[in-house]
């Protein structure tokens, strides 16, 4: 009945696959743990099982507090990815230019240049808030409707951190007067899998950060 039971709510939840499994494991053995407290107190195995399952809740009760902190966990996750793009993508994009035969710079437009400035800068607010983000939510539950609103607004930054940068590599891409360029028409598949994959990844982050918070309102 125990195995019933975590299956069921194992098909009720969505979310990380890590922090999902720990909270089977966790709902598992409590579980299990309350199943023989009432064995030792004379309850066959089948009726103490039931007992156990009465005690800890119905699936549908416990799901939607398990899925609170599977989409709070996504959120966290979708700050990582946030915070690694921003700081490695620079470093891959160097190392790019310099295997290209690119400069380093001096050779943009001033709409270039520009939009390599803002690139930056928003780089930088998108670190600080993932980190802001990671740092809120690691203090447990005990703030779990705070917690919740971040990992929602943090899907919703995600969607903005695509946006700008999207428009940003566009903008580069556009007014770099260098025709044989990363950031130039003639570069355009080079751009699209330097940025565009991240970009894609941070999207579908997400997507699945509002999505599993939701699920789990």
């Amino acid at each position: 009945m125990i195995d019933q039971y975590v299956t069921e709510l194992n098909q009720a939840l969505r979310g990380p696959r890590a922090a999902k499994a720990s909270l089977l494991t966790e709902a598992r053995d409590g579980l299990a743990d309350a199943a023989d407290a009432y064995e030792e107190c004379g309850l066959d195995r089948e009726s103490a099982e039931r007992s156990a399952i009465a005690d800890f809740g119905p699936v549908p009760a416990i799901a939607g507090e398990y899925q609170s902190e599977l989409g709070i966990a996504q959120g966290r996750r979708t700050a990582v990815l946030i915070c690694a793009v921003m700081l490695i993508q620079p470093v891959a994009w160097r190392i790019a230019q310099t295997l290209a035969g690119e400069g380093s710079g001096g050779q943009g437009s001033r709409g270039y240049e520009i939009a390599e400035t803002a690139a930056r800068w928003s780089g930088g607010v998108a670190i600080v808030w993932g980190l802001a983000m990671l740092f809120a939510t690691g203090a447990g539950g005990r703030h779990l409707s705070a917690q919740r609103l971040l990992a929602r607004a943090t899907g919703f930054f995600a969607f903005a951190v695509c946006v700008v940068f999207a428009v940003l590599g566009v903008l580069m891409t556009v007014s770099n007067p260098a025709t044989h360029s990363l950031l130039s028409l003639t570069g355009l598949p080079g751009t699209l899998l330097l940025l565009g994959v991240p970009l894609a990844g941070i999207g579908v982050a997400g997507r699945r950060c509002l999505s599993w918070v939701r699920a789990g309102s």
